[in-house]
Parts: structure tokens; C-alpha cells; sequence
């Protein structure tokens, strides 16, 4: 308490001092500086000199306040408001402060004062309560830290407010660093004469700077004087002569002329404090150190004469070793170690941010220098040789940065010298831990000076080792785990980082070399994997190498003179030094350019230097498939040795419950027999509450794993699909030249398994050859405007044109908006501006999915080799499962339908999916599949489809590429109009798209190839069916895939099916059997009478026809042969596709001539339900004279009759379906009598 109202008082006194600068608050400056000086006030020190200290303030402010209030009654004119801000301090100072801190004493001597609640107001208390505390942590952190405080403290002091007053603290704060560098200790005598003149010093500062704002020294010595600024010498407060009692802050004040007296006032105090510990401290360690040297002196013949030999005293020494208790280092020191181990990459990295901070010739030794060293195979050895350099230099920097930050002319608002200073802290670390090795290989060297004590302590030594060796291991398989995610995953850090750098701002000559190297290392990565793997070494050398000229290039050329010999000598003009890459940046724009160059290249020297040869070793195949042979007696002996441990484990477990069970049931206990079964009940649910825990750990564990694997085999089955779909995806969204090689090559690669190797390959360098170019294009030496063609003139030259279509032309075609880039048409190069990335988002995106593809089969390749397992030829999800387990359980069947859903069910889902494009096309693309869709049925028996089917898939793929190279059409740039826009008789807009013919103003719907696409991968999933129902192996696993006899027997089913009979239903999955092959023709024939009922149309009487038809004869029609029944059912798919058909034909008047049918002929829009459902044709407004049946029109309904339709024909051709012929046979009889 005593030592915080002395605080209080400090506080009190700055807080005067501050509020006002005249002779008078001069004395209080002193007063303040001279607190430290005083003990601490207590009852002794209160009858000594702090008591007359304390006396004085009281008494000089009291003296103050009389003479203040004198003057201002001599005065005639007392300037408003002007009492307070100047009575404010002496009252404060003068009747609070001194009130506060002598009370207390005072009442302790005298008599006991009855003082109320209210007496000492809580702000007060709070304050008290804040500064004790402060009081407390300072004191703890000077204790602990008290060099190192000091040494802090002098370099804030120093770098604040650079000048010649504060130069002094700099160098000692150098010098002390040092010491510290060289392992030169300072002697606590030493350092406290060294403490006591920087605090001499520190307070004669104070005293200037307080001096130094009075209004008459400032008038002797002008703020704006060099004298002023060279000493540091700033001017905080201005005083007006007229209004003296208003505080105002000089403008021409930064933050760090404000903060600079703080600092000082924290060193004086906090040397001084200090300086008062160690005074004690060094009284008792002189005494401490006079009792030893007498009590050596006392036992030094008794140790001479009792132990003659040496013997004794290595076995003393051993003893007491031994009783000591010797602990290993803490994980927090090896981790301190080990940073300091490593401080050689620390010093490096900081060489290149301290380069790339500031640019200056002076620092482009660092970064060359970094460079340098980071090209070296053995970077630490040479690192720590160049320590002397890299310190001598940093602070070589320092000093000149000190002197350049001098404010002679201006006052920097954000100084640099901090930044600097922790930047050389790494260079003094770096020569501190060289000098530390250099002396332990000097100690290792003069081992024989330890050979008499060698065995004593080997038992010492390995007590010790035990600790270490556990720490040590914990640290090892923490490095272990780090290492290896970083070996994983950092080389996606430097493919992102080769993004970031060839993408970011403007495009420029050496990003499109970055993205060329990355291009090549990716292509290589995809089409020779071993060759890829080989040379990744020398890649990341060579883009190491790279990256340092463009950065070192980068660096020089912000220097003027560097910038005018690149412009003038070598006669390269600045646009083309800037497509290069060469340009002039700001400080902040200069700190952005050069940053992210330089962390990509210490990306690429951590993966070269540190990661490669662990990823090499990680991804090598080869070792893969030799460590197979060892996989398994590994995996043996690790069962055995876990199933040991778990044995020795429940020993223990058993022996400590029986040892716990007999102290809780202890006899001499003084607890309750109920406490002590409690708590042998709750130590129980304890242990297995936490082995239920580490079960369930284990089980997640271990389904995380297999749904791992599980996503890794669906992405291996799947990827190509993904891989295929999204390349025609690019191609469709950006219509080009130049995308019709990837059209071309993927259209024919799904049904032609052969060609997708070729497709592959080339696609993938195709890819980054557009890439390139359109990277390319964005230089600035490239212009558009000089080559683009201006096709306007033709609107004025063609008189052919009806004035309709002349607007719409005008309007919409591409020819008469703007001049024409051919470059667009070629390849879709277009400028982009600031910003590359969207432009190149599409074929990026193709690379991606290619390595992706590549990358997934390469995994499961890799962990089929690691494992021990087989590479399986089947396109099977879960293995094991066969058409033997179909009628298992619904578990088994789903796991079956999963496996072999497509084999059993892809020829009707690719009529469905046919269905499905002509309905979203309805146009003339779609008449012509639905021609093909009606061909192929035609065949009816599978076998005779399979037979046409390939060339059904090479007539959509063939289709494809046709409509991709409509929508391409002729280039623009010849000006040369289609003939059914410039004849006198030009198709309308909409007649030209529902004919899907190639224009500038009505283009066609390349989105539309997309359904195309769509078709084409299920049909040459299903060409691979037909194939693979030819061989034996796959029909032993999936099942026969033939249709049955269509003249069997049902009375004679047991002979001939290879099912067992599910109307008894024992399970559930019978339960599902019996719905589907027994109650789902009923359903069916309810869809068709919904279909034909919902709309009213003359399509829909065939629909309720036929279901009436089938409802009527249905009983009897089951019974008949399955030919007559597939003979009846495939006449009502016939007439599906045929209404599909004439719906399509129809969308001809409904999307191109509504206008025209609604004057005329109205009828037959109601008729046939006419109404254009696809968007993007100009339809006419509605007219209430003939109402549009917008809701009654497509083939929506007829699409899940069709479905509906082909499944009901599946359960016809099964065998399970005999079953239900056969009890419908039984149950006639049976009714028959």
C-alpha cells in the first residue's frame, strides 16, 4: 500500500505537469524526477527524507497557489476562464495528491479518525486498485526480465524519435546486443554504472524536452530551426500569448515526437527501479559470497586430509549427482532449440522481406546475397559462415537508416527504423547460435579433459537420457507428422502460389513463361507419369532459378538509372518493357509486385530443398509394389503386438481395480461404507463410459475409412463421365475454332473406348496451347482495332433487304454493332483487361478435370500396390456382390442395383434420356432423333438392337459435331451474310432457329448440343453393355442379360428358371417383388389414363383407347403368350413415339407460325394443344379471340408414359414374371370349379 501512494503520487505530478508548461511546473518535472530516488514511504521512511520530500511537494504547492492567486489579484484583468486550467494544478497538486498520501500516516500516529464511507471516493479506490496491480506486474517482469527490460527500453528509446540526444541510447542499446551476440556477460557492476548514467541522461532529456516547450525557448530556438530538429528538439505545445491558459497541440506534431517522452519517463523509472533491486541483490550476493569464502577456507585442510586419493571426491560428486533431481529439458526448451537450429531460415527468409521492404542498392545485396545462398545444396553451413556479414551489415543499415531518419527537413509519420531493427534481431540470432556451435565443437574437441569421471556418471547419464529420450520422442513423431503433411500437400501450395503469381494484376511476358513452366510440369504430369517424376527435380530448379532473375530483374529496374539504360541504350521502348513485365511502381505498388513473386519463390526452395525427395519416395510406385511382399507380416505383428498390449493392459487394470476395491474398502477408513461404494460405483461407470468411448472412436475410425474408400472407387468408375461431360460443357459455352478439336475428339472418344488415349493426350496439350494464347493476347502490343473488319457499310449497300428484317439485322447481328475481331471466332481470344483468370476459367477448368481423372485412377493404383490387392476389370462398386445375393435381402438387391443397375436396366434409360432431348429441343434436331429413337425400337428384340447400336451412337456423335459446326459458322470478319438473311425472301428469326441454321443475329442454341451429350454417354455406356454380354466372366457376375424364350410354359417354370418363387412372400424384398411384377401393370394403365385424360387433344383418344382396351381384356390378356402380350404393349410404345414424333413436327406451327394459326386457323391450336414451350422464339402476344393452351401442351405426360411403358415390357420379358402368369392360371382354374 505504501509503495502504490507513491505511485499515486508519480501519476499525481504528471498529470500537474501536463495541463500546464511554465517556470513554475519546471519544479514539479524535478519533483517527478526525483521520486525514484526516495525509499518508499513507511513509518520509518515518513521520519527521514521521504517525509521531508513529501513535506516539500506540499509545501511548494502550497506556495505556488499563493503566489498564483497574488498575481491574479494584482492583475486588474483577468482573462476569462482562465482560473481554472491555471489554479487547476496546485489545487490538484498542492491539496489532493499530498492529502492522499499523508493521511494515512498521520492517522497512524496520532489518534483513530472516524472517516466515512463517502470519505474516499470509488474512483479513487479504483485507481488505487489499478496501479497496485500495474505496480505488480512490472515488478514481476522487472524481476524475471530486468536486462532485458533495460535493453528494450534503450532500443524504444532510441528508434522512437531518431536524433543525436536519442543516438546515445541506440548505440548502447547496439552495444549491449552485441555483448550479447559475442557471449560477452556483463557483470551486474558493470551494467548498474552503465544503468546509472543513461538515467543521468535520460532525466537531464526530460528535464530539456519540458524545457523546451516553455513559449520564450521556443522563441530563442524556433521549432523549424535544424539545431532543434538535429537534437530532437520538438515543440508538442503551442502557446498563445493572448489566451496562455489553452492547450493546444502543435501541428507540425507526429506521433512519435508524442510518444518519445513517454518512453524516456518509462526507462528513467524503470532503471531506476531497477537499479534499487539490484543494489540489494549485489549487498546480499557480497555477503553470501564473504561467508563461502570463509567456509572454504575452514574445510579446505579437512577435505585434504580425510580424502588423499581422487576416489572419494568422484564418488562425492556422483552422490550428490545422484540425490539432485535431474529432469530432461522441457518440450518448450527443444522447441526453443530447435527454432534456434533453424534460425538459419529464419535469417534467410528475413533477407528477402527486408530486400523486398525497401528498395535501395543497399539492399539488393541482401536479396542477392539470400538468393545465393538458397541455390547452395548445403544452405545452413553456408548461412552460418556469412552470420559475421549478414550482422555487421543489418547493423551497418541501421545506423545509416538512424542517420537518414534524422529530422532535418520533415517529420516521417511512419518510421521504418523499428522494422529494420527487427529484421537485423534474426542476423544477431543467427551469428549468436554460429559462435554457440563454433564453441561446442571446441568443448567436443577436449574430451580427455572428462575421462576421470566418465564412469561415475554413465549411471547419471543414463537416469538423464531416460527423460530426454521421452521428450525426445514426443518431439520426434510431432517433427514426424508435421513433415509428412507438409511432403503431402505443399507442392498444391506451390501449384496455387503458380496461380496466384501468373494471374495476378495485368499479363505480362514472364507470367506467361510462369504459366508455361506450369502447363509443361502438368502435362508432363498427365501423359508420362515415370518421365514427370524424373525430371520434377530439375523443374523446380529451373523455376527457382527463374523466378530469381524475374525478381532480382524486378528490383533493379525501379532504379532511374537502371530504367534508363533498359529505355535508351538497348533501344526498348517503355510499352514494350512493360508487356515484358518491367515497370516503375510506387512504394506500397512496388511492396505488392515484388511480394508475391518472392513468396512463391520460397515456396518453390522449401519444395525443392526440403519436400521433393520425401514426395518422390511417397508417390513411387515401384516401391509400392516391393513393399507389397512385406505388407503382410508387418500387418500380422502389429495385430499380435496390439493384442499383447491390450492382454498386459487388463492385468494391470484388474491388479489396480483390486487394489483400489481393498483401499476403499479399507476397515480403518474413517469414511462410511455408502461413500466408499459410491465411489467405487462412479469409478466404474467411469471405465466403461471410457472404453464405450474409445469403441466408438475405433468404429467411426474405421467407417470413415471405408467411406473413404468408397468415394475413391465411385470417382475411379465415374471420373471419365465427369471428365467427358465437362470438356463438351466447355466447348458448348465457349463456341470456337479452336474448341471444335476437343468436340470432335470427346464426341468420338465415348463410344470409341480406343480413342480416348489420343484424346486424353491431346487434349490436354491442346488445352494449354490455347492458354497461352489467349494469355498472349493480352499484350499490350497486341491490338484488335488495327485488324478487326467493319462490316457496317453493308446495310447501306444491300437494297434487298425488307425493312423488318433490315432492323432486326441492325439491331442484333453481330456484323453491323461493331467492328468484327477474327481473333474471337478463332479461338475466343478476347481482351480481358485487369483481370485473366475468367477468360481462361474454361480451359483451365479442362486441365483440372484432366488431371483430376488422371490423379484418381493413379491413386488406386498406388493404394491397391501399398495393400496387396488386385486391380479389378469390373466397373463394380462393392465387390463381392453378385446376381447370385439379388434375391438375399433388399440390402443384398440394392447393393446388386448399385453394381449392375446400367447392365441390367441402360437400353430403356437411353430411349428415356432420347425422350427427354427431344423435349427440351423441339426443333428439327430433335425430329431427327426421334426418327432415329423410332428406327431402333423398330428392331424390338434386344439382340437385333444390339446389332444397330453402334451405329446409332456414331450417328449422335456425327450429329454433334454437325450442330457445333453450325453454331461455329463462317467468320465474321469476311462480312459476307448468310442467303437466308440477304434474299428477298429471308427466313424469319424464328424459323431460322427452329431449323437450328448457323446466323449473326439468331444464333443457334449451342447449349442445346449439351443434351446431345447427354445421349451419346448413355448410349456408349450401353454399347459397352452389348459388349460385355458376350462374355462369360461378366455374365457369371451381373447375371444374363438375355430376354426370355417368348413361348415358355409357365405350368413347366421349375424346369427352366433360374429364380426362386417370391408370392409367398417371406421376406420384404418378396413383399417389393409382388408389387412390382404383380401390381404394377394396373398401375401402369392408371398413368396412361391420366396421360389421356389431363389434356384434351386428339392424342389423348389413343391413350384412353388402349387403357381401356387393356382394362377390358387385361384379366385375360396376362394369360395369354408373352409374343401375343409384347405384340399388343409394343404397338402402345409405337403409338407414344409416333404422337412425340407429331408433337415435335407440330412445334413447326406453334413456335415459328402461332401468329399466323391464331387469325386462322384457331381450331386446329385447340385441336392438337399447340404452344411453344421452349424459350428464346418471339411468340405474339395472347389474343382473347384465341386463347393458347399454354398448360395442356408438351410431351411431358407422354415422356412418363413412354417410361412407364418400357419398364412394364422389362417385368413382361422376366422370369419372375411367369410366376405370376402360373398362380393367375391356378387361381382360373381353381375358380373354374
Amino acid at each position: 500500500m505504501h509503495t502504490t501512494t507513491f505511485l499515486c503520487l508519480s501519476v499525481c505530478v504528471c498529470v500537474s505537469i501536463s495541463l500546464r508548461y511554465n517556470g513554475l511546473s519546471v519544479v514539479y518535472l524535478l519533483f517527478l524526477l526525483s521520486v525514484p530516488l526516495f525509499p518508499s514511504p513507511n513509518l520509518a521512511s515518513m521520519k527521514g527524507k521521504t517525509g521531508r520530500f513529501l513535506r516539500a511537494i506540499c509545501s511548494t504547492g502550497v506556495t505556488f497557489l499563493a503566489l498564483q492567486c497574488g498575481m491574479q489579484i494584482t492583475f486588474t484583468y483577468i482573462p476569462k476562464d482562465g482560473k481554472i486550467s491555471i489554479f487547476f494544478p496546485f489545487l490538484f497538486l498542492g491539496n489532493t495528491s499530498p492529502a492522499c498520501i499523508c493521511k494515512p500516516y498521520s492517522a497512524t500516529n496520532g489518534s483513530k479518525i472516524h472517516t466515512s464511507p463517502l470519505s474516499s471516493p470509488d474512483v479513487l479506490q479504483k485507481c488505487i486498485i489499478f496501479l497496485t496491480s500495474l505496480r505488480l506486474l512490472m515488478s514481476s517482469v522487472m524481476n524475471t526480465a530486468g536486462k532485458v527490460l533495460v535493453t528494450v527500453l534503450l532500443g524504444l528509446a532510441g528508434i522512437t524519435f531518431p536524433s543525436l540526444t536519442s543516438a546515445l541510447y541506440f548505440m548502447v542499446f547496439l552495444g549491449i546486443v552485441w555483448c550479447w551476440v559475442l557471449h560477452y556477460t556483463i557483470s551486474l557492476l558493470h551494467f548498474s554504472s552503465l544503468c546509472v548514467m543513461m538515467t543521468i541522461f535520460s532525466g537531464g532529456h526530460i528535464l530539456i524536452l519540458y524545457l523546451y516547450q516553455l513559449p520564450l525557448i521556443q522563441q530563442l530556438i524556433p521549432p523549424q530551426d535544424g539545431f532543434a530538429r538535429l537534437f530532437g528538439l520538438t515543440a508538442l505545445i503551442k502557446t498563445n500569448m493572448s489566451e496562455p491558459y489553452i492547450l493546444a497541440l502543435n501541428d507540425d506534431g507526429s506521433w512519435p515526437a508524442m510518444v518519445n517522452p513517454l518512453v524516456l519517463l518509462l526507462l528513467y523509472f524503470s532503471v531506476m527501479s531497477l537499479l534499487q533491486k539490484w543494489t540489494h541483490l549485489f549487498c546480499s550476493h557480497l555477503r553470501i559470497s564473504l561467508c563461502a569464502c570463509v567456509l572454504n577456507v575452514c574445510t579446505e585442510y579437512t577435505v585434504k586430509k580425510e580424502n588423499c586419493g581422487g576416489e572419494n571426491e568422484i564418488l562425492n560428486d556422483t552422490d550428490s549427482l545422484s540425490s539432485t533431481d535431474v529432469s530432461g529439458p522441457s518440450a518448450l526448451n527443444q522447441l526453443g532449440q530447435f527454432i534456434m537450429k533453424q534460425s538459419y531460415l529464419i535469417a534467410l527468409i528475413i533477407t528477402m522481406v527486408w530486400s523486398i521492404s525497401y528498395n535501395s542498392w543497399l539492399t539488393l545485396v541482401l536479396l542477392v546475397w539470400s538468393c545465393a545462398i538458397w541455390m547452395l545444396k548445403d544452405r545452413r553451413r553456408f548461412a552460418m559462415l556469412s552470420a559475421p556479414f549478414l550482422a555487421i551489415y543489418g547493423t551497418l543499415l541501421l545506423v545509416v537508416t538512424f542517420i537518414s531518419q534524422l529530422h532535418l527537413k520533415h517529420i516521417d509519420i511512419f518510421p521504418t527504423l523499428p522494422k529494420h531493427v527487427s529484421y537485423t534481431l534474426s542476423f544477431w540470432i543467427l551469428l549468436r547460435q554460429q559462435l554457440k556451435e563454433k564453441n561446442e565443437e571446441e568443448l567436443h574437441t577436449a574430451d580427455h579433459l572428462m575421462e576421470v569421471k566418465v564412469q561415475s556418471c554413465i549411471n547419471v547419464y543414463v537416469s538423464i537420457i531416460g527423460d530426454i529420450s521421452h521428450t525426445s520422442q514426443m518431439m520426434v513423431m510431432l517433427g514426424a507428422l508435421v513433415k509428412g503433411i507438409l511432403v503431402k500437400y505443399w507442392i498444391f501450395c506451390c501449384c496455387f502460389m503458380f496461380f496466384f503469381v501468373s494471374f495476378s494484376d495485368k499479363v505480362a511476358v514472364f507470367k506467361i513463361l510462369y504459366i508455361c513452366l506450369f502447363l509443361f510440369c502438368v502435362v508432363l504430369y498427365e501423359v508420362h507419369y515415370e518421365v514427370w517424376r524424373s525430371l520434377l527435380k530439375h523443374f523446380w530448379a529451373v523455376v527457382v532459378g527463374y523466378s530469381m532473375l524475374v525478381l532480382i530483374l524486378i528490383y533493379v529496374y525501379q532504379f532511374k538509372s537502371v530504367c534508363n539504360l533498359f529505355q535508351q541504350i538497348l533501344g526498348i521502348p517503355e510499352e514494350r518493357l512493360r508487356d515484358i513485365g518491367l515497370e516503375q511502381f510506387d512504394t506500397i505498388e512496388l511492396f505488392a509486385q515484388i511480394l508475391l513473386p518472392a513468396f512463391f519463390l520460397l515456396a518453390c526452395i522449401l519444395q525443392l530443398r526440403y519436400f521433393n525427395c520425401d514426395f518422390l519416395s511417397l508417390t513411387n510406385l515401384q516401391m509400392s509394389t516391393q513393399n507389397e511382399i512385406y505388407l503382410k507380416p508387418q500387418l500380422e505383428g502389429s495385430y499380435k503386438y496390439i493384442l499383447s498390449k491390450k492382454a498386459v493392459g487388463t492385468r494391470n487394470l484388474d491388479c489396480w481395480m483390486s487394489d483400489s476395491r481393498a483401499f476403499f474398502q479399507d476397515p480403518d477408513s474413517q469414511r462410511p461404507r455408502s461413500e466408499q461404494g459410491s465411489e467405487m460405483n462412479h469409478l466404474r461407470k467411469w471405465l466403461v463410459v471410457m472404453d464405450r468411448v474409445h469403441e466408438l472412436t475405433l468404429r467411426a475410425v474405421l467407417w470413415l475409412w471405408r467411406v473413404q474408400e468408397l468415394c475413391w472407387r465411385i470417382l475411379e468408375l465415374h471420373s471419365f463421365k465427369l471428365v467427358s461431360t465437362g470438356i463438351i460443357w466447355v466447348c458448348v459455352q465457349e463456341v470456337s475454332l479452336m474448341n471444335l478439336l476437343f468436340l470432335v475428339l470427346w464426341t468420338f472418344a465415348l463410344p470409341y473406348s480406343r480413342l480416348r488415349p489420343l484424346a486424353f493426350n491431346v487434349s490436354s496439350v491442346w488445352a494449354c496451347v490455347i492458354v497461352v494464347c489467349k494469355m498472349m493476347y493480352q499484350l499490350k502490343i497486341i491490338k484488335p482495332s488495327e485488324y478487326s473488319s467493319n462490316c457496317t457499310g453493308l446495310s447501306s449497300s444491300n437494297e434487298s433487304w425488307i425493312g423488318d428484317n433490315k432492323a432486326e439485322l441492325l439491331r442484333n447481328s453481330v456484323l453491323y454493332l461493331a467492328p468484327v475481331d477474327p481473333a474471337m471466332w478463332v479461338g475466343g481470344l478476347r481482351k480481358c483487361e485487369d483481370c485473366i483468370l475468367p477468360c481462361l476459367w474454361n480451359h483451365l477448368l479442362i486441365l483440372g478435370l484432366l488431371v483430376f481423372d488422371v490423379t484418381v485412377h493413379r491413386h488406386q493404383l498406388h493404394h491397391r500396390l501399398q495393400n496387396g490387392l488386385k486391380a479389378t476389370h469390373s466397373s463394380t462398386i462393392f465387390q463381392g456382390v453378385t446376381h447370385q445375393h439379388l434375391d438375399h435381402s433388399i440390402i443384398a438387391s440394392l447393393k446388386y442395383f448399385a453394381n449392375y443397375f446400367f447392365y441390367k436396366f441402360g437400353l430403356e434409360v437411353c430411349f428415356v434420356v432420347a425422350v427427354n432431348v427431344i423435349g427440351q429441343r423441339m426443333d428439327v434436331c430433335a425430329l431427327l432423333h426421334s426418327f432415329a429413337l423410332m428406327a431402333v425400337l423398330a428392331q424390338r428384340r434386344r439382340k437385333a438392337i444390339g446389332e444397330v447400336w453402334l451405329k446409332y451412337c456414331c450417328f449422335i456423335a456425327s450429329f454433334m459435331v454437325l450442330q457445333y459446326l453450325l453454331c461455329i459458322g463462317l467468320p465474321p470478319a469476311l462480312c459476307i451474310d448468310y442467303p437466308w438473311r440477304k434474299s428477298f425472301a429471308a427466313l424469319s428469326s424464328n424459323l431460322i432457329k427452329w431449323l437450328y441454321l448457323p446466323d449473326y443475329a439468331m444464333s443457334p442454341n449451342s447449349s442445346f448440343i449439351l443434351y446431345d451429350c447427354l445421349l451419346l454417354l448413355v448410349a456408349s455406356l450401353q454399347w459397352q453393355v452389348f459388349e460385355d454380354e458376350n462374355q462369360a466372366c461378366v455374365r457369371l457376375l451381373a447375371g444374363e442379360n438375355v430376354e426370355i424364350s417368348r413361348n415358355l410354359d409357365p405350368q413347366t417354370l421349375n424346369q427352366y428358371t433360374p429364380v426362386s418363387n417370391f408370392l409367398h412372400c417371406r421376406s420384404y424384398l418378396d413383399m417389393v417383388k409382388l408389387f412390382v411384377f404383380s401390381y404394377f401393370f394396373w398401375l401402369v394403365l392408371c398413368l396412361i389414363f391420366i396421360t389421356g385424360t389431363i389434356r384434351i387433344n386428339i392424342f389423348c383418344l389413343g391413350y384412353l383407347v388402349a387403357c381401356f382396351y387393356f382394362m377390358l381384356f387385361g384379366g385375360t390378356l396376362l394369360l395369354q403368350p408373352v409374343q401375343y402380350v409384347l405384340r399388343l404393349w409394343d404397338c402402345l410404345i409405337a403409338y407414344t413415339c409416333v404422337v412425340i414424333s407429331l408433337k415435335n413436327m407440330l412445334s413447326l406451327g406453334s413456335c415459328v407460325y402461332l401468329e399466323s394459326l391464331q387469325k386462322h386457323g384457331c381450331w386446329l391450336i385447340q385441336a392438337f394443344s399447340m404452344f411453344c414451350t421452349i424459350k428464346g422464339y418471339n411468340l405474339p402476344k395472347p389474343d382473347n379471340q384465341c386463347e393458347l393452351p399454354e398448360g395442356e401442351a408438351g410431351i411431358v405426360w407422354d415422356a412418363i408414359c413412354f417410361t412407364v411403358l418400357l419398364a412394364q415390357r422389362r417385368v413382361f420379358l422376366s422370369y419372375y414374371f411367369l410366376y405370376v402368369v402360373s398362380d393367375l392360371q391356378t387361381s382360373k382354374v381353381l375358380a373354374s370349379r
